[in-house]
């Protein structure tokens, strides 16, 4: 069986894990947004310290799904508390580098501004695209610093299209549920962890054949 259509077959046999994985992380953006609404350097780096190690439990368990076809609530509980700190040290990479970027466009007024904007804002979407490789690799197959990100770069460089399409989903996802239902918002988050962990693992197991 390949991570994709492991991946499919999770949507209805780990709903449960799925289900309260959305949970989680839907309770920490709502304490990010309550504290800093809007998109802001705060914001992002709160999001960072606050859905960053969600989001790292929850990847390591829909790594375990997809590899190994075991899941469930309470492996999703154990990773919070095991790999909290590893899904911090992934996020904050971006997050710093993307604030640095906002700060750099609040502050731009000619052209001597425009070099160090142009740089943290192509720096900022390469990490963004790179996290959702940068997850499984870190949580999962315990890659560290800067191996971590070459090797996250570099599978972005190979198939530039699961990382947008991660985007993309958790982007329409975020859009119906603030115009549609808020009941997507509690959806969205595992089906989009699944799928990131089926096209990392996928990618990296084509990338060694």
């Amino acid at each position: 069986m390949t991570y994709l259509s492991a991946a499919f077959k999770a949507l209805w046999q780990e709903l449960p894990v799925l289900a309260a994985a959305g949970v989680l992380v839907c309770a920490a953006s709502g304490l990010v947004v309550l504290v800093s609404p809007g998109l802001s350097p705060l914001s992002l780096l709160l999001g960072a310290f606050l859905v960053g190690p969600t989001w790292g439990a929850v990847v390591a368990t829909t790594d375990s799904i997809v590899r190994d076809s075991g899941g469930g609530v309470l492996l999703l509980l154990q990773n919070l508390k095991r790999r909290a700190l590893a899904g911090l040290e992934v996020a904050c990479v971006p997050a710093v580098v993307t604030a640095l970027a906002l700060l750099n466009w609040q502050v731009y007024s000619g052209p001597l501004f425009a070099v160090p904007l142009a740089v943290s804002c192509c720096a900022g979407v390469l990490l963004l695209l790179a996290s959702c490789y940068a997850f499984s690799l870190r949580v999962t197959a315990g890659l560290r610093g800067k191996r971590l990100w070459l090797a996250a770069l570099q599978l972005v460089a190979r198939a530039p299209l699961v990382p947008l399409g991660v985007l993309a989903l958790a982007f329409v996802a975020l859009l119906l549920g603030t115009s549609v239902t808020a009941s997507v918002l509690l959806l969205a988050p595992g089906p989009v962890a699944l799928f990131a962990s089926a096209g990392t693992w996928t990618e990296k197991h084509a990338l060694h054949r």
